[in-house]
């Protein structure tokens, strides 16, 4: 039988002063690993350009809000930070998050919770971030910017920057039960006994 040995870190709490530990864990385990994708949640775009310029060897890929996430017709990716992320290298997705859409509208309108939500909420048991790596996942796989039959290190995070990384094998979203996480890199524990 053989066996990996990794390690996974966790932090005391959720949050953009991890992104850049983050980033030291992952660029470790993209050489371990030997996985060139990176995939980057990121709402205003600050995110992805740090990992734009962190990750210079990578295929960095800044999967953002949809328009009208927040606001109706707004896009919160703020220009100057897509400039940065283009301008390092970075590829940009922005469409329809795979645990949203028609179903919140749903939600919004009749107060009926569908069966992407519930698969979020799931996800959420890990925090935050681990829905958001896996959505991440999802929409690219989606739009054709992963392939499902290679694994890519994806980025997310609790509100703002980054606290959670995993190694995985992306799916489309109508393959969801088919994606593969392969390593746990990093997330919050803000409750773990070691914390106290």
């Amino acid at each position: 039988m053989q066996e990996i040995t990794s390690q996974t870190a966790y932090f005391s709490q959720p949050g953009d002063e991890n992104t850049l530990r983050v980033f030291e864990m992952t660029l470790q385990r993209v050489k371990a690993l030997q996985v060139n994708t990176l995939l980057v949640a990121t709402t205003t775009g600050k995110t992805a350009a740090l990992a734009a310029r962190f990750f210079k060897d990578c295929k960095v890929i800044a999967v953002t809000h949809s328009a009208g996430f927040q606001y109706e017709n707004l896009l919160e990716l703020q220009p100057e930070h897509r400039d940065h992320i283009l301008q390092a290298g970075g590829q940009i997705l922005t469409c329809q998050h795979a645990f949203g859409g028609i179903n919140r509208a749903i939600r919004y309108k009749l107060g009926a919770y569908q069966v992407d939500e519930v698969i979020a909420y799931t996800l959420r048991l890990f925090g935050q971030g681990m829905k958001v790596v896996v959505e991440t996942a999802l929409m690219a796989a989606d739009s054709g910017l992963v392939r499902t039959d290679q694994p890519v290190i994806s980025i997310g995070g609790t509100c703002h920057g980054a606290d959670t990384a995993v190694a995985l094998l992306p799916a489309n979203a109508q393959n969801f039960f088919d994606l593969k996480i392969l390593e746990v890199i990093c997330l919050p524990s803000p409750h773990h006994p070691a914390f106290k």
